[in-house]
């Protein structure tokens, strides 16, 4: 009897059951296919795999050591091509650890110590920071390529469901005739 003796509340009640209808529409055509629809996500990739660029990036390792004494003794390790496991495990015994290293694929604005150095390959001179010893082996610079999918399957996904989207209003727009009336619009606008 509400919708009967309150017109507002049956306009509210309107507007919750469509809202309703359209969320639940929309999550079938668009969200939770896009989520599902693995195949579809692939073929939406490869066609649009350029979109999804890394930047330049270098393969670097990066070494921090606790005292100048120690970054002596790890340059003299490194020059014999001695491997970062064998490394830890030669300074860093027990509780005590006297180096760091980070080895890995980099990006400007992934890393502080990489942003700061001129990116060339090779061994970077030692650079004082906090009280520590840092220096970086360049291996490579890395050439812009497409990321893949894993690396940007959020990006990825939120752009195909934005595709179905799209795709979804053409096919309706096709199916169903419509007309906007200038009249009611005008009310709505003053």
């Amino acid at each position: 009897r509400l919708e009967l003796n309150y017109p507002d509340f049956k306009t509210l009640m309107q507007e919750y059951h469509d809202g309703i209808l359209l969320f639940d529409l929309t999550d079938k055509k668009v969200w939770s296919k896009a989520v599902k629809d693995s195949t579809g996500l692939q073929e939406f990739y490869d066609k649009n795999k350029n979109s999804y660029m890394w930047s330049q990036r270098l393969d670097a390792t990066i070494y921090t050591c606790f005292t100048a004494d120690v970054a002596k003794k790890l340059h003299k390790l490194l020059a014999k091509n001695v491997s970062a496991d064998s490394l830890l495990t030669t300074f860093n015994s027990g509780n005590k650890a006297d180096i760091q290293i980070k080895t890995g694929i980099f990006s400007k604005g992934d890393n502080e110590t990489i942003d700061s150095i001129p990116w060339t390959i090779g061994m970077t001179p030692d650079m004082k920071n906090s009280g520590k010893i840092i220096f970086v082996n360049v291996k490579r610079k890395v050439a812009p390529e497409p990321k893949s999918l894993d690396e940007a399957r959020g990006m990825i996904t939120a752009d195909y469901q934005g595709y179905l989207e799209k795709d979804w209003i053409e096919s309706l727009r096709k199916k169903y005739k419509w007309n906007v009336d200038k009249d009611v619009l005008a009310t709505l606008i003053h």
